[in-house]
């Protein structure tokens, strides 16, 4: 049960479904502050423009309370207190203002009286008045030094005040409290909790849904991955996909039926191989055992020794072609491009198979285009596959048979190709076995099967022309016998 809670919350699907719903979160979150700080902006204008729009009556007040005392009994700071106190903002009486030496038009000022209680006796700065400043009324800066940060100081542009002819001894200068992010933040929670509230479940929802989406193909592709770990290579995950998992769907598919090809040639090429060993290492083993007990009869002692040369002869032939069609398979074998005749090329193989044909008495024809010329190939991997195509045509060919051999390069083909075509008498091949005849230990009907040979020579052939950028192919003559055909660039 546990092995199971912990495979679900673990599995890619649940990832998904989270790695969704973190997006939708992180959206969220996004929004509210791009929000935040579109409020936090606006609320400062705001709260500008309130004090600007309440900054006359301030100063209108703020005047009268400077009359006479008979007029306005009530003390000067009182007054300015509960101003402030009536009007919800934070007034500063500032005085002694001393102009910057830079010429710039700031100035630094004193503070005589603050209604906060926090800034009295203290200097600040006050910036020079711009254009704009002046058309609209009032300067707003942040103040600078010790002060709070999340203050704006608000005063008219104007200057100092005058009332009856004179400069009255103050300038007033108006406190804006902005909101910091942090509060903003609190004003903004309650409306992204109740989005998150409608917008998550459906969220996850719709995470869930295209989690099932990916998870349950690929949920597939893992179980037929395992069965393949277990040996069952006769696994296909078919999707009706056109996306990337769908593609890699195919591709395990396509995977599969090449592995499981290759185990069951793997498979057939160690029962051949065991087989064909076999048979060659009974005869030297009780070949030589009859030499070693002295059983074997003076006069056979020669015969015996040529059977054992043949059969080790035999098995080395094997081993030999197992190991070149190894270093075909891993890429290990070097090859070097030139162009070379065909007739060349098919003096030097017939030189390897005359003694076979003349052992049998069988005549080999040639006939060849004087322009049949390879182009880019590697003559001594041509001139090793068209010599075991000639050895197998003399092979099965009858006594006193023959084995005709034609070369020409094919009109209007583009590239141009040149194609050899082996064609020996005797004996065709079955139609369901001329596919196979290429494969690794193939031999057909039983007279094939006695044949003499490793099996891999048609299999190497095959090789070897691919590695030349070429073809091959075999089918039965019209007038008997088989014909293989060699494709090769020209």
């Amino acid at each position: 049960m546990i092995a199971r809670v912990r495979a679900f919350i673990f599995s890619f699907q649940t990832k998904l479904v989270l790695a969704l719903t973190a997006v939708i979160i992180l959206a969220l979150f996004l929004a509210g502050s791009v929000f935040v700080v579109r409020t936090r902006n606006e609320r400062r204008s705001q709260a500008l423009d309130r004090v600007a729009a309440a900054s006359p009556a301030i100063y209108q007040q703020a005047l009268y309370a400077l009359l006479p005392q008979e007029q306005n009994e009530r003390p000067f700071a009182d007054t300015i207190d509960a101003l402030a106190k009536e009007q919800d903002v934070r007034i500063l009486l500032i005085s002694n203002m001393v102009l910057d030496a830079d010429g710039s038009g700031g100035a630094t000022a004193v503070v005589n009286h603050d209604t906060g209680g926090q800034l009295n006796g203290a200097s600040i700065q006050l910036p020079p008045s711009t254009n704009t400043d002046v058309q609209r009324g009032f300067i707003a800066w942040q103040p600078s030094g010790d002060v709070e940060h999340n203050l704006t100081f608000v005063a008219a542009s104007s200057g100092f005040v005058t009332t009856r002819g004179r400069d009255l001894p103050f300038r007033i200068v108006l406190v804006v409290k902005t909101d910091t992010i942090a509060s903003a933040w609190v004003g903004v929670l309650p409306g992204l909790g109740l989005a998150a509230l409608f917008a998550l479940p459906f969220a996850a929802l719709a995470a869930l849904v295209l989690a099932r989406q990916v998870a349950h193909p690929v949920r597939r592709l893992t179980a037929a991955s395992e069965a393949m770990a277990r040996g069952d290579f006769d696994q296909r995950v078919e999707l009706d996909r056109d996306d990337e998992v769908g593609r890699l769907a195919r591709s395990f598919s396509t995977m599969a039926a090449h592995v499981g090809r290759r185990d069951a040639q793997m498979r057939g090429l160690l029962a051949n191989v065991s087989h064909d060993l076999k048979t060659p290492m009974t005869s030297i083993t009780g070949y030589a055992q009859a030499l070693t007990d002295d059983t074997a009869e003076p006069a056979d002692v020669k015969r015996i020794g040529n059977v054992i040369r043949g059969e080790a002869e035999h098995v080395n032939a094997i081993l030999a072609d197992l190991l070149y069609l190894g270093e075909i398979d891993a890429g290990e074998v070097i090859t070097r491009r030139e162009d070379v005749p065909l007739e060349t090329v098919l003096e030097r193989s017939l030189r390897h198979i005359e003694p076979q044909a003349k052992a049998r008495d069988v005549v080999i024809r040639t006939q060849l285009a004087p322009d049949a010329v390879l182009r880019q190939v590697d003559p001594d991997k041509v001139e090793r596959a068209l010599t075991n195509v000639l050895e197998n045509a003399a092979k099965f060919a009858p006594e006193g048979g023959s084995i005709e051999v034609r070369g020409w390069c094919e009109n209007g083909a583009a590239p141009r190709r040149v194609r050899c075509a082996v064609t020996n008498s005797g004996s065709s091949i079955p139609a369901e076995d001329l596919p196979r005849v290429f494969d690794r230990f193939f031999r057909g009907d039983r007279a094939r099967r006695t044949a003499a040979g490793s099996g891999l020579g048609l299999a190497i052939t095959k090789q070897l022309v691919e590695l030349n950028a070429g073809t091959v192919e075999a089918e039965n003559a019209a007038s008997g016998g088989v014909t293989f055909t060699l494709s090769l660039p020209g």
